[in-house]
């Protein structure tokens, strides 16, 4: 029956692989790409309903179908229930069978345009809220949709404020998990006397003040995805019992001496060099192994300069708003932008926008809007070398324009003192400077 199958299938453009058990055909599918499954419900070992539970959880992009004898059509109903696509009864006729595989294909086909439409439009867009179109963004964007589907553990590494978490999220969001929960927990902002219970849950009893039992933070995803954002600062023996839990699947709380099964996906992020943390024991090995499943990079700010335009126009749309507000951003200000290497990334970028919303005025942001660090950094006057003491008359000056001539507010935006700032106006004698006056 299974050669009869294969020997159909060929002629209609189907590539054919064939297994002869359940087990089989995981080993099939774990090699490479598959679109379709037939199993046999019946089967020694592994039967069909428990290959079609295992293919949905690990593979739910990959359409089944199941065939039955006459006397089992209420397993092929479960198997319906379960997510199958279509099931053949035997003894069958050819062109019937010959139907629900050109129908099947007729729908891959479909999904797979409908999925390069939405890459084509989410290239233009953005996943998720983050907004970019280098070639870094684009690499990264790929690799967000190859993780997607799989329940497969997910490393994402980047310096703080890249939106290493937008990076998560944009994975949640497209996967067939998305309308389950998506569970952010910040590893470093827990206590190292509290994180086991935070994250795995206790009985009632577990130690003194737990009145009662509490589910912990890897099962409250029931099923979405869990992202342990700064994972490299667990504890190790914290760092141990995540790893059984990503090994078994299985999860036990405080107290407690049940098991019960971790149905969430792991995503792990980190600022940390992996490399570095592992040779001085922060942590451990087989941990790490365990999340490198698939590892994303999240490239910095200043390897994509090209993306700021656009990044600083959605912070204006995102933050800006109300009558009289800013729309729009000159080209000066772009230009100060792209010459700045952003040591702080995305966030000091949004934080830089806003910043100019809140203290500029009119509905342009202006280059003396900017926070003075990027006040000077034109690329000429960094070719002509000035010296340290010109580059300090000249942010006081551009601070003081921006601030109309008030020392007190042009002081907290250089974050200098009060004194300081009046006695360095009269040292580079701006006294006079755009109608200058001192607040009370």
């Amino acid at each position: 029956m299974r050669d009869l199958c294969v020997e159909t299938l060929k002629p209609m453009g189907f590539e054919t692989v064939a297994a002869d058990s359940g087990a089989r055909a995981l080993e099939i599918l774990e090699s490479g790409p598959t679109d379709i499954v037939l199993s046999d419900i019946r089967m020694p070992r592994m039967g069909g309903i428990e290959l079609l539970k295992t293919i949905k959880q690990t593979y739910p992009e990959i359409d089944v179908v199941m065939m039955t004898g006459f006397g089992t059509i209420a397993g092929s109903v479960e198997a319906m229930k379960m997510g199958a696509y279509d099931y053949v009864t035997k003894p069958f006729v050819i062109e019937d069978f010959k139907e629900i595989f050109l129908r099947l294909a007729k729908k891959q086909d479909l999904t797979r345009v409908n999925r390069l439409l939405r890459e084509q439009l989410n290239a233009r867009r953005g996943y998720a809220g983050i907004v970019g179109t280098s070639a870094s963004m684009q690499k990264m964007f790929r690799m967000i949709l190859k993780a997607a589907p799989k329940r497969h553990p997910v490393l994402i590494l980047g310096e703080s404020g890249t939106g290493k978490e937008l990076v998560a999220r944009a994975i949640h969001a497209h996967s067939p998990w998305k309308d389950k929960p998506f569970v952010a927990i910040d590893c470093g902002a827990l206590t190292s006397a509290l994180i086991d219970c935070e994250l795995f849950g206790h009985v009632r009893g577990a130690f003194t003040g737990a009145d009662s039992a509490r589910q912990g933070l890897l099962a409250s995803a029931q099923g979405g995805t869990v992202l342990l954002d700064e994972f490299a600062e667990l504890p190790t023996e914290l760092q141990t019992k995540l790893l059984r839990a990503l090994q078994e699947h299985e999860i036990r709380l405080v107290g407690g001496n049940l098991w019960t099964h971790l149905e969430a996906r792991i995503i792990a992020a980190t600022n940390q060099d992996m490399g570095a943390a592992i040779q001085r024991g922060s942590v451990r090995r087989d941990l790490f192994y365990r999340l490198n499943v698939l590892t994303i990079n999240v490239p910095p700010l200043r390897e994509r300069k090209s993306d700021i335009p656009a990044l600083a126009h959605d912070f204006i749309n995102r933050h800006g708003g109300g009558e009289g507000s800013m729309t729009a951003i000159s080209d000066d200000a772009i230009n100060r932008m792209m010459t700045y290497n952003w040591p702080g990334n995305v966030r000091e970028l949004e934080n830089c926008i806003q910043r100019a919303l809140v203290l500029g005025s009119g509905q342009v942001i202006e280059a003396k809007d900017l926070p003075p660090p990027l006040l000077y950094q034109n690329p000429n006057e960094r070719k002509e070398n000035p010296k340290l003491k010109e580059l300090e008359r000249r942010a006081i000056m551009e601070a003081l324009q921006a601030a109309g001539g008030e020392c007190q507010r042009a002081s907290k935006m250089l974050g200098i003192g009060k004194t300081t700032i009046y006695r360095k106006v009269r040292k580079y004698g701006l006294e006079n400077f755009t109608g200058l006056t001192r607040s009370a």
